[in-house]
């Protein structure tokens, strides 16, 4: 009896809120009339009773005064209105426009919509650092020199304050439950007043907070909501929680506003009117923090007269009291033998799972030897086939050996022949000469001794040092070492780009191109032209006292 009198009460001053919201209305423009006539037609007890009626019996024709979904405006003013909160219906609410006033001034939240712009007379960027307020203030600032120095790491984490983009540790998971820590308050308290989430990830970093992307900070804030609502349930489920009368009045304003909206959408919103219901129920109390399966369960058990009232509203509270804690009990007893039965299935299932897992590696360990012995036969038919190659390869290397040998002492005599035909023509090169008579590229082998070596200690030394080399305590021929082995890593494409960079032909094979890189190389030093003169009248006195030696030998003989 005393629920349906407070049930009353409510209904009674809902329609009284009306009321007085129409005799404000009148005086609006001509815009608002199809809200101002949504306004007038709505009934708090025909909603109720109209919770379980069929679609049909809720459908609205075109004369009601309901505007189309898609005609739905965004400002009183203009052709775009849409509902977004308690406060558009127009309802007096002299405690929320106290707190508005206060806080009015000092946050602006972002808006949405096509709204119009307001006029300002300074800019909108906050420049200097603010509170909010005493009770729930937090500082915003623009400059993080004004903030103290702190340590480097963040306690608790891996993490480093002043880690930049491309560094090395990353972002770690940072798991959401109902419970905020100083983060996630910041961040709530950030959204409640407006702010976007580029300003709340720049702030969280300021502050030596979890470093989040700014892409990332809404899907946050609906996750933990989502966790902060199932809270709420399970503590209503398990009894911990109970529904008080400001809850139920929330529940009733959150159900109307929610019932205004889906009215567009009949078909639709029946599977989500409660989603609404919650929604609100947030918007208007952000303790409110209720899933809409518990508002739907609360209005059905409201609007049935089943609901049942808060425990100190009882007429005995203390048989409520403890009813309560025996359901309690009830309940923790029921978890815990579920609890138990979950964890003997799993037992089971593992068990199961680790046959299985046994079978295939039994059957895995067979194949792989079945493969073994198959890759074993394999491996001895090669290792046949490599022993026959490696007999083929040793004589082919042998003949290789005797026909270099015998070639290179066909070019000895051919070398000597050349030297006396010249010495007995008299056509001997200038040791002054500037033209320099080198070996023809088609004749360049590997016995070509390399056109390197003519240059001084000196240049030697400072083209290996621009190459790279350690040249202390070397002499020339270790030099001129280093650097072939060097230009043995070119391979012919690395060759060919060089040459024609260098304006060199890049035909013929990578040992003639290699000479002429080399060739280039040396002829950029200026010692290189005397070394070949100097190599040149060696190589004349080296026949001339050849022959000396022949002569002093028959002579003796």
């Amino acid at each position: 009896m005393t629920f349906k009198l407070l049930f009353s009460s409510l209904s009674l001053s809902l329609s009284l809120s009306l009321s007085e919201t129409h005799t404000i209305e009148a005086s609006r423009p001509k815009t608002a009339t199809i809200h101002d006539e949504t306004m007038e037609n709505i009934n708090f007890d025909d909603n109720i009773n109209d919770v379980g009626d069929d679609v049909d019996d809720e459908a609205v024709s075109e004369n009601d005064g309901f505007v189309d979904d898609a005609e739905e405006p965004d400002d009183i003013d203009d052709d775009d209105f849409m509902l977004q909160g308690y406060d558009d219906l127009g309802l007096p609410n002299h405690q929320e426009e106290s707190e508005s006033c206060e806080t009015e001034d000092l946050l602006e939240p972002s808006s949405t919509g096509n709204n119009r712009k307001r006029v300002r007379t300074s800019s909108p960027r906050i420049d200097n650092a603010f509170p909010i307020d005493s009770a729930k203030g937090f500082v915003l600032d623009d400059d993080g020199d004004r903030l103290p120095t702190k340590s480097s790491r963040v306690l608790g984490t891996f993490g480093r304050r002043d880690r930049r983009k491309g560094e090395c540790l990353p972002a770690y998971h940072k798991r959401v439950s109902a419970c905020l820590d100083i983060d996630d308050q910041l961040l709530m308290d950030m959204r409640d007043h407006g702010y976007t989430d580029v300003a709340i990830a720049n702030r969280l970093a300021q502050n030596g907070g979890t470093r989040y992307n700014s892409k990332s900070i809404s899907t946050r804030i609906m996750r933990i909501r989502l966790a902060q609502t199932a809270n709420v349930d399970f503590l209503l489920a398990e009894g911990y929680k109970e529904w008080e009368t400001e809850d139920d009045k929330l529940l009733m304003r959150a159900f109307a506003l929610a019932d205004i909206e889906t009215n567009y959408e009949i078909e639709r919103a029946r599977a989500w009117r409660f989603r609404k219901v919650s929604d609100y129920m947030r918007r208007l109390n952000k303790d409110a923090l209720f899933s809409a399966n518990a508002c739907r369960d609360r209005y059905n058990a409201i609007t049935c007269g089943t609901a049942a009232i808060p425990t100190e509203e009882d007429d005995d509270p203390d048989t409520r009291r403890a009813e309560r804690e025996a359901f309690c009990f009830a309940r923790e007893e029921v978890r815990n033998k579920e609890k138990a039965e979950k964890d003997a299935q799993e037992a089971i299932e593992n068990k199961a799972k680790e046959e299985a897992r046994a079978a295939h590696a039994q059957r895995s360990e067979e194949v792989a030897n079945r493969i073994a012995e198959k890759e074993a036969a394999v491996a001895q038919r090669l290792i046949k086939r490599a022993a026959t190659a490696q007999i083929r390869a040793q004589k082919a290397s042998a003949n290789k050996t005797a026909k270099t040998q015998r070639n290179q002492q066909i070019k000895k005599q051919k070398a000597l022949a050349d030297a006396k035909v010249n010495k007995a023509t008299g056509k001997r090169a200038s040791s002054t000469s500037t033209a320099v008579t080198l070996p023809a590229m088609k004749d360049v082998t590997l016995d070509t001794p390399d056109p390197r070596g003519y240059l001084s200690l000196h240049d030697l030394r400072e083209m290996c040092e621009d190459r790279g080399f350690e040249v202390t305590g070397k002499n020339k021929d270790k030099l001129v070492q280093d650097l072939k082995d060097a230009d043995e890593e070119w391979n012919k494409e690395d060759l060919t780009k060089m040459c024609r960079a260098k304006g060199l032909a890049i035909n013929g094979t990578k040992l003639q191109m290699k000479y002429r890189m080399a060739m280039a190389a040396a002829k950029s030093y200026p010692s290189f032209n005397a070394g070949v003169a100097g190599a040149e009248v060696e190589e004349e006195e080296e026949p001339e006292e050849q022959e000396e030696d022949d002569d002093m030998e028959f002579n003796i003989e």
